[in-house]
Protein backbone atom coordinates (compact mmCIF):
# COMPACT_ATOMS: atom_id res chain seq x y z
CA UNK A 1 0.00 0.00 0.00
CA UNK A 2 1.50 3.21 -1.04
CA UNK A 3 0.36 7.15 0.55
CA UNK A 4 -0.89 8.92 -2.26
CA UNK A 5 -1.17 12.95 -1.87
CA UNK A 6 -3.55 15.28 -3.77
CA UNK A 7 -3.49 18.49 -5.01
CA UNK A 8 -6.41 19.37 -6.94
CA UNK A 9 -9.44 22.46 -6.32
CA UNK A 10 -11.59 20.49 -8.33
CA UNK A 11 -13.87 17.92 -5.98
CA UNK A 12 -15.23 16.00 -8.45
CA UNK A 13 -11.40 15.68 -9.31
CA UNK A 14 -10.25 14.90 -6.20
CA UNK A 15 -13.76 12.47 -5.63
CA UNK A 16 -11.95 10.66 -8.78
CA UNK A 17 -8.95 10.34 -7.55
CA UNK A 18 -9.38 9.10 -4.28
CA UNK A 19 -11.93 6.77 -5.19
CA UNK A 20 -9.37 5.18 -7.59
CA UNK A 21 -7.05 4.98 -5.02
CA UNK A 22 -8.84 3.22 -2.63
CA UNK A 23 -10.14 0.57 -4.66
CA UNK A 24 -6.31 0.01 -5.90
CA UNK A 25 -5.77 0.17 -2.03
CA UNK A 26 -4.01 3.00 -1.79
CA UNK A 27 -3.96 5.54 1.45
CA UNK A 28 -4.96 8.55 -0.30
CA UNK A 29 -5.24 12.49 1.14
CA UNK A 30 -6.03 15.48 0.01
CA UNK A 31 -2.94 18.16 0.55
CA UNK A 32 -4.67 21.74 1.25
CA UNK A 33 -1.20 24.19 0.67
CA UNK A 34 2.19 24.06 -1.26
CA UNK A 35 4.06 23.50 2.25
CA UNK A 36 3.70 20.00 2.96
CA UNK A 37 6.13 17.11 4.34
CA UNK A 38 6.89 15.06 0.72
CA UNK A 39 8.52 12.29 2.72
CA UNK A 40 4.91 11.63 4.02
CA UNK A 41 3.75 10.11 0.48
CA UNK A 42 4.85 7.98 -1.90
CA UNK A 43 3.57 10.51 -4.70
CA UNK A 44 1.75 13.54 -4.83
CA UNK A 45 -0.76 14.02 -7.65
CA UNK A 46 -0.83 17.68 -8.60
CA UNK A 47 -3.69 18.91 -10.53
CA UNK A 48 -2.18 21.87 -12.54
CA UNK A 49 -5.41 24.22 -12.48
CA UNK A 50 -4.42 24.33 -8.76
CA UNK A 51 -2.66 27.82 -7.58
CA UNK A 52 -0.32 26.06 -5.61
CA UNK A 53 0.85 23.19 -8.57
CA UNK A 54 3.66 24.97 -9.82
CA UNK A 55 5.10 26.09 -6.48
CA UNK A 56 4.54 22.12 -5.53
CA UNK A 57 6.54 21.15 -8.54
CA UNK A 58 9.09 23.11 -8.39
CA UNK A 59 9.72 22.00 -4.47
CA UNK A 60 8.87 18.15 -4.97
CA UNK A 61 8.63 17.72 -8.68
CA UNK A 62 10.74 14.39 -8.05
CA UNK A 63 8.03 12.82 -6.37
CA UNK A 64 4.96 14.03 -8.25
CA UNK A 65 2.59 13.12 -11.09
CA UNK A 66 1.05 16.49 -12.65
CA UNK A 67 -2.36 16.16 -15.12
CA UNK A 68 -3.79 19.13 -16.75
CA UNK A 69 -6.12 20.61 -19.38
CA UNK A 70 -5.20 19.77 -23.21
CA UNK A 71 -5.12 23.22 -24.50
CA UNK A 72 -2.84 23.61 -21.43
CA UNK A 73 0.32 23.40 -23.20
CA UNK A 74 2.01 25.77 -21.06
CA UNK A 75 1.34 24.43 -17.88
CA UNK A 76 2.67 21.22 -19.38
CA UNK A 77 5.65 22.26 -20.53
CA UNK A 78 6.30 23.97 -17.01
CA UNK A 79 5.46 21.10 -15.26
CA UNK A 80 8.14 18.98 -17.10
CA UNK A 81 10.45 21.78 -16.96
CA UNK A 82 10.16 21.87 -12.70
CA UNK A 83 11.59 18.02 -12.70
CA UNK A 84 8.07 16.23 -12.87
CA UNK A 85 8.46 13.10 -15.50
CA UNK A 86 5.19 12.22 -15.18
CA UNK A 87 3.02 14.77 -16.76
CA UNK A 88 -0.39 14.07 -18.72
CA UNK A 89 -3.17 15.46 -20.36
CA UNK A 90 -6.50 15.31 -18.24
CA UNK A 91 -8.48 12.88 -20.92
CA UNK A 92 -4.79 10.33 -20.57
CA UNK A 93 -4.56 10.83 -16.78
CA UNK A 94 -8.29 9.69 -16.29
CA UNK A 95 -9.11 6.93 -18.84
CA UNK A 96 -5.32 4.79 -18.85
CA UNK A 97 -3.12 6.12 -15.88
CA UNK A 98 -5.28 6.29 -13.02
CA UNK A 99 -7.53 3.47 -13.23
CA UNK A 100 -4.20 1.07 -13.56
CA UNK A 101 -1.73 3.40 -11.40
CA UNK A 102 1.71 2.54 -11.26
CA UNK A 103 3.89 4.09 -8.10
Amino acid sequence: MSTIGIISRDVVTKDRILEAMKAQGHDAMVVTGAVFDAGAFDLVMVDLDDSNAMLVLKQHGYKCLAFGGANEEDKLKEARASGCDRVYKHGEFFKKILPDLKI
